[in-house]
């Protein structure tokens, strides 16, 4: 019954719907020149589909994310709150291994999907300490390179799906103030000249990582576990950014 099952797996939709907890490493250099350590809590919802073009081994995934932490620095006297939302849609050439109904020839199968997408991120870092300027904007638009590899494999009796995820942005573009410069200088007076910067490697390395196993509890439902690491970091108009997120999820997958 493994083959089969393994077959309908390969070939439907999945929505996978994840809750976590994270650790969480911050720093601004617009807000202060230390960096916070800290915890939060993050949700995502990840749905992968079929299309019906290139003989249905193009898939097209969707991934949207929340996160929200509190970090402190090493003195303990005051805070920073972080919020990030994250949405990206991607398609996914099934390069290499089997799907459909060649995946019946063996019980254990790899898989290989290669492809690219959009990816928007959102977010602020607020600093309880005060100041002039107490809070900090994320904004991005990238166009990234996604990989990933999946296991089919049977323990216990049970099918299991291994899958490791990689999204790297290639350029894009994202929002910094100038050193010094406040936010009511770029808005309400129209200084911004230089906030709009290009995504690179070497100006502003992104990526995210993501680590899931599944484990087939019914013919249309899964329990997944997984890590994910988020990193992002910027260094533009003299100042530098670390948003570092290491997550632990557990959810459930749904086949339709």
């Amino acid at each position: 019954m493994l083959a089969p099952m393994l077959s309908v797996m390969a070939q439907e939709r999945e929505s996978a719907t994840m809750f976590g907890v994270s650790g969480v490493t911050q720093w601004d250099t617009y807000l202060s020149n230390e960096r916070y350590h800290g915890g939060g809590l993050t949700v995502a919802s990840q749905i992968s589909r079929p299309t019906h073009w290139m003989q249905r081994r193009l898939y097209v995934q969707h991934l949207t994310q929340g996160n929200l932490a509190i970090a402190e620095p090493r003195s303990d006297k005051h805070k920073t709150i972080n919020g990030f939302f994250h949405w990206q849609v991607g398609w996914q050439y099934h390069l290499l291994g089997v799907r459909s109904e060649e995946l019946g020839v063996r019980s254990e199968k790899w898989e290989l999907n290669v492809g690219g997408g959009v990816q928007t991120r959102l977010g602020f870092v607020y600093n309880t300490l005060g100041g002039n300027n107490p809070a900090s904007a994320r904004v991005a638009v990238n166009l990234i390179a996604m990989g990933q590899v999946r296991r089919h494999f049977n323990l216990w009796h049970k099918p299991f799906t291994a899958a490791l995820q990689a999204d790297v942005p290639l350029t894009g573009l994202f929002f910094t103030p100038d050193y010094g410069q406040s936010y009511y200088e770029i808005f309400s007076l129209g200084h911004g000249k230089h906030n709009v910067q290009m995504v690179n490697p070497f100006r502003a390395f992104q990526a995210n990582v993501m680590l899931t196993l599944d484990c087939r509890l019914k013919a249309r439902t899964a329990l997944r576990v997984g890590y994910q690491g988020q990193f992002m970091q910027s260094h533009a108009n003299g100042l530098k950014t670390q948003d570092f997120y290491n997550n632990v999820l557990i959810g459930f997958v749904r086949y339709m």
